[in-house]
């Protein structure tokens, strides 16, 4: 059973330098309710606040940004800090990258992972897993 679902943040929740509005409002009125929500990002220190509002933010359970933790994607170490974090196992989380090579990281820890190549294509995929 899923318990949390785990987004990058450059090429996911932001497109083009914005924030990818149609996920965040899918992350706010069908996936916050029912899962817990984390980011793992090997973003550069506060790049991510120039993006994502306090809001958006607020949507995560947990932010697990590379430069704070000491390890990068696809060091394992990051991924199972996320899940310590969420307090989930890794055969509970779903993990979403636009980089094949994390997704393939995520599954070597024990994630599902989906590569997202677009809002419709991973809302499918995604709703294929939590069914």
């Amino acid at each position: 059973m899923i318990k949390a679902v785990i987004f990058d943040c450059f090429g996911v929740l932001e497109q083009r330098l914005v924030p990818n509005r149609e996920l965040l409002d899918f992350i706010k009125s069908e996936l916050k309710p029912k899962y817990k929500i984390g980011i793992i990002s090997n973003v550069l220190a506060g790049f991510i606040h120039l993006i994502l509002s306090k809001n958006d933010i607020r949507l995560f359970d947990d932010v697990v940004l590379s430069y704070k933790a000491g390890v990068a994607k696809p060091d394992p170490a990051i991924y199972r800090l996320a899940l310590d974090n969420l307090g989930v196992k890794a055969e509970q989380a779903v993990f979403i990258d636009d980089q094949e090579k994390f997704c393939e990281a995520a599954e070597a820890v024990g994630m599902q992972a989906i590569y997202y190549e677009d809002f419709a294509q991973m809302k499918k995929d995604l709703q294929k897993i939590l069914n």
